[in-house]
C-alpha cells in the first residue's frame, strides 16, 4: 500500500517530533504492508513552514537514509499539505515544486475544520488552469462539507479529488466524522484513503483496518484501489484509474420515497 498523506518528517510541524519517532512510524507502517509514504508537512497553516522549504528536502533525505540503515523497506517521497487561501495561486507560482506531491501535478488542499470560504470554486478553477489537480484533504473533518455534501460533489465535478483519513472509518474523530465519511463513500466521492498520521502511538490511524471496513461497502478491489492504484497514479503523475461516477446528493435525495401508511388511503 501507499500512504499518500502522513506527517512523518521529524521536527517540521505537529507530526513526528524527532528522527527516532519518525523511524518508529515507518516501522509501524511497514508492519501494515505500506511500501511508500508521501511526507506531507503543513504549508501556510499558522507558522508551519510558511517559507522554509529547504528543510523539507533535508529532512526527507535524512529520514530515507535512516530507514535504509535500519533496513526498513519504506520509501519516503516529498509532498505537502497546503492550507487553502485567497493568494494560493501566487504561492504556487513561486514554490510549485515544494507544494505538489512527488513533483507531480497533484496537490493536497486543506480547509479549516469549520469553514469553506466563498470563492473556492474560482480557486479550484485557477489551480486547474495552472495544470494542478487539487486533492481535498479529509473533507469529512470539515463541518461544512459534512452538512453540505453537494458542495463536495460540485468540486469533484469540476475535476477535484478527495482523500479521506483511515481513522475516520474507525471513529478516531468521533461519530459525526464517521457518519460523514461513509456518506461520501456512498456518494462515490472518495478517491484515496491515507493515514494523516502524526505519531507512531496512534496505530489505529493506519490503513488496513479502514480498508477492510470500506471493502464491506464497495468491494475489496475498489477498496484496495484507494490505497494502491490511485496513490500510485498520483506519485507517477498519471490519471487515477479508479474514478467511480460521483452521485449528486440532491438527486439521490429526490429518489428517496417516504412510505405512506396504508390507513391514509382507507375510506372512513
Amino acid at each position: 500500500m501507499i500512504d499518500l498523506h502522513c506527517h512523518i518528517l521529524p521536527g517540521v510541524d505537529d507530526g513526528a517530533k524527532n528522527l527516532d519517532e519518525a523511524v518508529e512510524m515507518a516501522k509501524v507502517a511497514e508492519c501494515e504492508g505500506i511500501k511508500k509514504i508521501v511526507a506531507t508537512p503543513h504549508m501556510f497553516r499558522g507558522h508551519y513552514l510558511s517559507e522554509n522549504y529547504g528543510i523539507v528536502q533535508e529532512k526527507n533525505k535524512e529520514l530515507n537514509k535512516a530507514l535504509r540503515e535500519g533496513q526498513i523497506d519504506i520509501e519516503i517521497l516529498p509532498g505537502a499539505e497546503v492550507h487553502i487561501s485567497h493568494d494560493l495561486i501566487d504561492k504556487i507560482k513561486k514554490k510549485r515544486k515544494a507544494l505538489v506531491l512527488n513533483h507531480s501535478s497533484y496537490m493536497f488542499v486543506e480547509f479549516p475544520s469549520e469553514h469553506v470560504f466563498s470563492g473556492v470554486k474560482e480557486i479550484f478553477f485557477e489551480l486547474m488552469s495552472e495544470g494542478i489537480t487539487p486533492i481535498i484533504a479529509h473533507p469529512e473533518r470539515n463541518s461544512v462539507f459534512r452538512q453540505n455534501p453537494s458542495l463536495l460533489f460540485e468540486l469533484v465535478q469540476m475535476g477535484g479529488l478527495v482523500q479521506t483519513n483511515s481513522g475516520s472509518f474507525t471513529r478516531q474523530y468521533g461519530g459525526r466524522t464517521e457518519e460523514g465519511v461513509f456518506r461520501f463513500l456512498d456518494l462515490n466521492l472518495i478517491h484515496f484513503i491515507a493515514s494523516d498520521s502524526h505519531s507512531p502511538r496512534r496505530v489505529n490511524m493506519w490503513l488496513s483496518k479502514a480498508v477492510r471496513k470500506v471493502a464491506e461497502k464497495i468491494g475489496e478491489d475498489s477498496a484496495l484501489a484507494l490505497v494502491n492504484e490511485n496513490p500510485e497514479a498520483v506519485i507517477s503523475d498519471k490519471e487515477i484509474p479508479y474514478f467511480p461516477d460521483p452521485i449528486d446528493p440532491r438527486e439521490k435525495q429526490k429518489k428517496i420515497k417516504i412510505p405512506i401508511p396504508k390507513f391514509f388511503f382507507q375510506k372512513k
